[in-house]
């Protein structure tokens, strides 16, 4: 994937500093319900993330799963601002196809063992929007 002009993205593999993160994209098909839900945004001071994955949801269902901890940072090609509801809106928007680009952290803190629940020390559980 190319950066160009994005502030703050580089190539799966360069990540951010120390090489602490990759970049996943992920194509979810056949409408809502996507089997995640969202959590944080600028609103709360906090990165957007992904809260839950529904164990067997299309999320879940990826060659790459979705995980929680997950920082969405792009939704169909539109670079987020950072706020919820722009996410918000963006996902529901979506009627057959749904393509997010996360920001997936290497941090000793998270595990994505099968069937692990993977939690960010330090997060706020907060904001949390269902149905998505």
């Amino acid at each position: 994937m190319e950066s160009r002009g994005r502030a703050g993205l580089q190539p799966a593999g360069g990540g951010g500093e120390g090489g602490g993160w990759v970049l996943v994209e992920a194509r979810l098909q056949g409408g809502a319900p996507w089997g995640f839900t969202v959590q944080g945004g600028l609103e709360h001071g906090e990165p957007l993330i992904i809260s839950k994955v529904e164990g067997g949801g299309k999320a879940d269902m990826l060659e790459r799963p979705l995980l929680v901890g997950d920082e969405i940072i792009i939704i169909n090609d539109v670079e987020l601002s950072g706020y919820r509801q722009e996410a918000i809106a963006l996902i529901k928007g979506s009627f057959k196809t749904l393509k997010l680009t996360v920001r997936r952290y290497s941090n000793p803190d998270v595990s994505d063992e099968p069937g692990s629940i993977l939690v960010r020390k330090g997060r706020k559980g907060r904001s949390f929007c269902c149905g998505i």
